[in-house]
């Protein structure tokens, strides 16, 4: 009985590892040129001389890169923008963006708006952020939301002065969706629709050629996010997928094909619901493949450093409120004001918190979010007030993000 179960399991293993397609050969990336460094002969060291000592200047703390959530999902005020469902409404959302130059392509918060992406980047920049990770769902059933507007970001990420470097948010509802889709079933997410088995062979095939290989050829390798010259990839939960003991062989599968069709593995980062099971004798662990872990639901449940082999994230919120949503029956809500594990009331006081938290030493922050209106966990410029309903600045959560970023900077 165990042999012929080992042997199922390696074929499954064969199966998914090929899933992905075959590996392609591929030019070996250029490589420095220039004559060898010669060894140098021993020059006589010359006699001291009174010189004047050179001012101090205090050191300043190597920062760790910040990066942030960016949906890219909305289409207002056509699609989905009912503003009663927000707490805080984001210019553009029910009036004209301001200082949008040019109506052909729309004057609304829009996937199709150009201005609307460079505004949105322009705020990240401006705030300190050095990484923008949107939120990619593939070739998602509705147009302002597939794969094409990537286009878009990219071309006003150029704009920039300093572009932003641009990594992947595999959210992986997506996997759900198309493998549904696949199978005849249509395009059914959630906890009600099926999963998808990772012990099936085409498992690879809905993660990696449907949807990373294709966001990385959008976006120019001189844009890439990276984290030790390899581009980041940061996934969400595992609510796509059932057999999660086979999560490993996944994304060891998609990181070969990755290096095969671009030359580089990519920096791999899974939310920690995917290390949650155990391989079967002969296959990889998905902690051994991923090179970062971290948790998602730090706006609602507080912050969180995940450490995997000395790989160090950290991620903060602000708050979260997914109560005005019609659909949800059990809402959840963390108040914006209210520190994590209780304290004085104060505006921003959780995210204040919530950055005090992470270790100096930490290797990569994120903002959970940028933008999702719908739950209220977003720091972008919006119309934000206080309990009592007095108004807050726009860009209120960006200096409270901004006076950490400072401080972090100077602290000895």
């Amino acid at each position: 009985m165990t042999n012929h179960r080992l042997t199922f399991i390696s074929l499954i293993a064969l199966i998914i590892l090929g899933a992905c397609g075959a590996p392609r050969a591929v030019e070996p990336p250029p490589t420095a040129t220039g004559s060898p460094v010669s060894a140098m002969t021993a020059l006589p060291v010359p006699a001291a001389t009174a010189t004047r000592p050179a001012p101090t200047v205090a050191p300043q703390r190597r920062l760790p890169p910040l990066g942030t959530f960016f949906f890219y999902w909305y289409n207002c005020p056509q699609h989905e923008c009912d503003h009663r469902q927000l707490l805080a409404v984001p210019p553009g959302w029910s009036s004209p963006l301001p200082n949008d130059p040019d109506p052909r392509d729309g004057l609304s918060y829009s996937s199709y708006n150009y201005d609307w992406f460079e505004q949105e980047l322009r705020a990240m920049a401006a705030t300190g952020i050095d990484m923008v990770f949107p939120v990619s769902w593939g070739e998602h059933p509705h147009p302002w939301f597939r794969q094409d507007r990537i286009d878009v970001l990219v071309q006003a990420n150029g704009v920039l002065e300093q572009p932003l470097a641009i990594g992947l948010f595999l959210d992986t509802t997506a996997q759900q969706g198309m493998y549904q889709d696949f199978l005849g079933n249509g395009y059914l997410i959630g906890s009600n629709a099926p999963r998808i088995p990772l012990s099936d062979p085409r498992s690879g095939f809905f993660f990696y050629d449907l949807h990373i290989r294709d966001f990385f050829r959008r976006v120019p390798r001189d844009m890439w996010a990276t984290m030790n010259g390899r581009p980041i990839i940061i996934t969400y939960t595992t609510i796509c997928c059932d057999q999660l003991e086979f999560a490993g062989a996944l994304w060891r599968s998609v990181k070969d094909a990755f290096h095969a069709d671009f030359g580089v593995e990519p920096w791999l980062i899974l939310e920690e619901t995917w290390l949650s099971s155990t391989a079967p004798a002969g296959l990889p662990e998905a902690a051994d493949v991923a090179d970062g872990v971290y948790r998602w639901g730090t706006a609602l449940l507080g912050p969180h450093t995940g450490e995997l082999r000395g790989f160090r994230v950290s991620s903060v919120g602000p708050g979260f409120d997914n109560s005005r949503i019609p659909w949800v029956t059990e809402p959840r809500i963390q108040p914006r004001d209210e520190p994590p594990g209780g304290g004085g009331v104060a505006p921003g006081a959780f995210l204040r918190a919530s950055l005090a938290a992470i270790p100096p030493d930490t290797d990569l922050v994120l903002i959970e979010t940028w933008n999702e209106w719908p739950e209220n966990t977003a720091v972008a410029p919006a119309a934000y007030t206080d309990r009592s309903g007095r108004p807050l600045p726009a860009d209120f959560y960006l200096q409270i993000i901004r006076e950490w970023r400072e401080a972090l900077r100077s602290a000895p």
